[in-house]
């Protein structure tokens, strides 16, 4: 019987799990997780910090789960090594796990920037369940917030935690824009004007560049532009990276992440990477890319447990694809949300109400969009997205798209019937 070993408990792994299970029934499963917690939404982590849900509402999956589907668990230690010529996974705790098919789904780890005492300052990053205790307990006796970084994580957590903690907060961004991976200069604005409304001191094209504690007391945060700071909490939101340092030295082939190719395989034979951890290749540009977003980790694991259980299925490429809510606005963009020459953006603007969208278009196929607004506005977004993946010709409603209402339900009903 085939031994899988599967490195990471959160959408991938978990996914990877049931496609196994879906062709081989018998063939034991040992799932290692580093978190010492039960497999919860990380999407939704957010929720536990504004006290709208509790662990139990984001959890996953719990121990009868994998005991119905003959899973073994090591939970609280993680991989430290892998021997890809004895097939074999060391951990943390110096245990040798032997392996036939082994899937990489470590995820990812919070980047930190090159910041100048940030290594001694008690800062929050906001990536795990241990993170959010931490923010939990500096927030119930801080009075002033800083953070570092404008973009979906640290928004993301801000955006909870005013709803909890009404501290005095103030955002630095290095680019000119908030949220510039995902939205472009219009719909950056437009998150900017919702963020100044609830109170935030946004301040733009600066960094930080020393924090220094002051005695127990709080810190002080000096930029770049020589301005400077008090806070009693700092919070980084800079982004992450894949977690894969524990492949370092092994015959994994390593760039921006793991590379894999469009059945998930790394370099190794019987060794599959999935999730945040895992480079593949972006659906429109073909370029190799990570995209560290839920859909993705989910579709890229159930190819990945679908070929280690012997099935021949591909993945198509990832697409860029965030939903959220921010600060009392609906934000979302899929595909590429900037312009550039070739493409024609479609645009409807409405700046007292704060409504924005684009829709990016290459020729007649759509290639991307950008909302900002109320939920009504992006809750038809994945029509869109299933527009770009289908590549459908939208040459009879190109002339309807630029109005304050799209009757979506016509388009999804073109886009199926291809």
């Amino acid at each position: 019987m085939t031994h899988y070993v599967i490195l990471g408990n959160s959408a991938a792994g978990l996914t990877a799990i049931d496609a196994i299970r879906q062709r081989d029934k018998g063939g034991p499963i040992t799932l290692i997780s580093k978190e010492p917690d039960p497999a919860y939404s990380r999407v939704a982590l957010p929720y536990i910090l504004s006290k709208e849900k509790n662990l139990r509402q984001i959890t996953l999956q719990d121990d009868g789960y994998f005991k119905a589907n003959n899973v073994e668990t090591i939970i609280g230690t993680g991989a430290s090594g892998l021997d890809a010529k004895n097939k074999t996974i060391t951990l943390d705790d110096g245990r040798i796990i032997s392996y036939d098919r082994l899937l990489i789904a470590t995820g990812s780890v919070s980047r930190v920037p090159p910041v100048e005492g940030i290594d001694q300052a008690d800062v929050c990053y906001h990536w795990t369940l241990a993170d959010t205790r931490k923010l939990e307990g500096q927030m119930a006796t801080a009075k002033t917030c800083f953070v570092i970084g404008a973009g979906f994580i640290s928004l993301l957590t801000v955006s909870a935690l005013i709803k909890a903690a009404p501290l005095k907060y103030t955002v630095v961004e290095i680019a000119d824009q908030v949220m510039p991976q995902l939205l472009d200069e219009t719909g950056g604005r437009a998150l900017e004007r919702g963020m100044r409304e609830k109170g935030i001191d946004v301040v733009l094209g600066d960094s930080v560049s020393g924090i220094e504690g002051r005695n127990g007391k709080g810190y002080g945060v000096k930029l770049g532009s020589g301005k400077t700071y008090d806070a009693d909490m700092i919070v980084c939101g800079t982004g992450v990276r894949p977690n894969v340092d524990f492949l370092s030295g092994s015959e994994i082939k390593l760039a921006n992440g793991v590379v894999t190719n469009d059945r998930q395989e790394t370099s190794v034979p019987d060794v599959y990477a999935a999730g945040d951890c895992a480079e593949t290749h972006d659906f429109l540009s073909g370029e190799r890319v990570v995209h560290a977003i839920w859909p993705t980790a989910i579709d890229q694991g159930r190819v990945a447990g679908a070929n280690m259980a012997g099935d021949r299925h591909t993945y198509p490429g990832s697409l860029s694809w965030n939903v959220t809510e921010l600060f009392g606005l609906a934000s979302a963009s899929v595909g590429e949300f900037r312009d550039r020459p070739g493409l024609e953006p479609i645009v409807f603007h409405n700046p007292a109400a704060n409504i924005y969208r684009k829709l990016l278009l290459d020729g007649n196929r759509i290639v991307g969009a950008v909302v900002i607004g109320r939920a009504e506005h992006i809750q038809d977004l994945g029509v869109v997205q299933a527009m770009i993946r289908r590549q459908t010709d939208i040459s009879k409603w190109k002339h309807m798209l630029g109005g304050e209402r799209i009757n979506y339900g016509m388009l999804a009903y073109e886009t199926i019937k291809r």
